[in-house]
């Protein structure tokens, strides 16, 4: 599906600055409309008065069509939500939303760790957990697309957002607007029920709604009106699924690393022909090496602090190349692997010959990646 916030966004961002600048006198911000930015938070106000605008007008002009005009709109919104929520639940289904932690993540002492990152890596670790999260959200998805569930599946919609909104704010997840109106999209939908809801629980009295709803003419218009859903179901279920068969990736945990990806204890560092003692003040000396699984090195130093490079692999010539994001300075690494677990790196960084021996740690026998299940506490 085409991305249409790129198609609005030339329309929406001057209004943006307009109001940033003019209403609230906000100079500096991001103007792009990107997740929870200052300028997407400026959007949101934007386009709430603008709707309350349209609505008023379109009150007073066409006041028969409502029934009518709301029907298709939760039509609209329950599509909507459905694909929504078939993306995160399929993301979760084949572990893309929350895959393993990352090696740097696993050796990161855990006050170091950021609340988001925290969460991620937390729910990687449960492939089960994952996945019975992604059934939910794709069993909600499923149900909205037709009208009988659609009381059900807009409840349960609601109670896996609400959870999902809490989830955002209380870990500092960046998806904290999105999600909101994802929610409310879902409350929208059980709008209509609301009464016969409150009635069923609290109540002896069960009131029927009754709602607008379209009536056929004909077969043949019934069976178009059907042809059409169906067609628009798999139109949604193409785009959803369709990346999983081209990539065949249908459990990221398996899927294979870059190059050298993985831990690594640094067991000898030599500096201009000096060897460096592992003393936990030597704030230059390497105490472990990571590799990203989206291409990029990470040195973890022997106070613990961490520091990115980019990364590009010259296998021809067997040289790891790194790139300070900082100084944009490059520094080639020739390297050779002397077992399947070890691994020497020699280069020139900073005026300074450099030769590092690594050793492959085996993550997997990590307490927080075994799969043991225990019913007792018995040890």
């Amino acid at each position: 599906m085409p991305d249409l916030g790129k198609f609005v966004a030339p329309l929406f961002e001057p209004l943006v600055k307009f109001s940033a600048n003019n209403i609230f006198g906000i100079n500096h911000y991001a103007s792009h409309l990107v997740s929870d930015s200052t300028g997407l938070y400026v959007h949101v106000f934007n386009l709430f008065f603008i709707a309350l605008i349209v609505c008023i007008i379109w009150s007073f002009l066409d006041k028969k069509k409502y029934s009518v005009l709301f029907y298709w709109l939760l039509v609209v919104a329950r599509y909507y939500l459905a694909l929504q929520l078939f993306v995160y639940g399929f993301n979760k289904v084949f572990k893309w939303q929350f895959y393993l932690p990352e090696p740097n993540t696993l050796y990161t002492p855990l006050g170091n760790v950021p609340p988001d990152l925290l969460y991620w890596s937390t729910m990687g670790i449960s492939r089960a957990y994952t996945v019975f999260l992604g059934i939910a959200e794709v069993l909600a998805a499923c149900l909205l697309l037709f009208r009988r569930t659609t009381l059900f599946a807009s409840l349960l919609s609601v109670v896996i957002l609400i959870n999902v909104l809490v989830i955002n704010f209380s870990f500092d997840i960046s998806v904290k607007v999105y999600s909101a109106f994802l929610l409310l999209l879902a409350i929208l939908i059980v709008s209509p029920d609301v009464k016969r809801l409150f009635c069923f629980f609290f109540s002896d009295k069960i009131k029927e709604h009754e709602k607008w709803k379209p009536v056929y003419a004909s077969a043949k218009t019934h069976n178009i009106y059907r042809s059409v859903k169906t067609i628009v179901i798999c139109f949604i279920l193409f785009d959803v699924l369709s990346i999983y068969f081209i990539t065949t990736n249908f459990n990221d945990d398996k899927e294979p690393r870059p190059l050298f990806h993985g831990a690594y204890d640094v067991t000898l560092f030599v500096k201009n022909n000096d060897t460096l003692l592992p003393l936990s003040t030597d704030t230059y000396r390497w105490k472990r090496m990571f590799v990203h699984r989206r291409g990029y090195l990470i040195t973890q130093f022997m106070n613990d602090e961490m520091q990115d490079y980019k990364l590009e692999y010259d296998t021809l010539h067997h040289k790891l190349i790194i790139e300070d994001y900082d100084t944009n300075e490059k520094t080639d690494f020739a390297y050779s692997e002397t077992s399947d677990t070890t691994l020497v790196l020699s280069g020139k960084m900073k005026n300074d010959s450099v030769n590092v021996y690594l050793k492959k740690i085996n993550i997997d026998a990590l307490p927080l990646l075994q799969n043991d299940f225990h019913f007792t506490t018995d040890y």
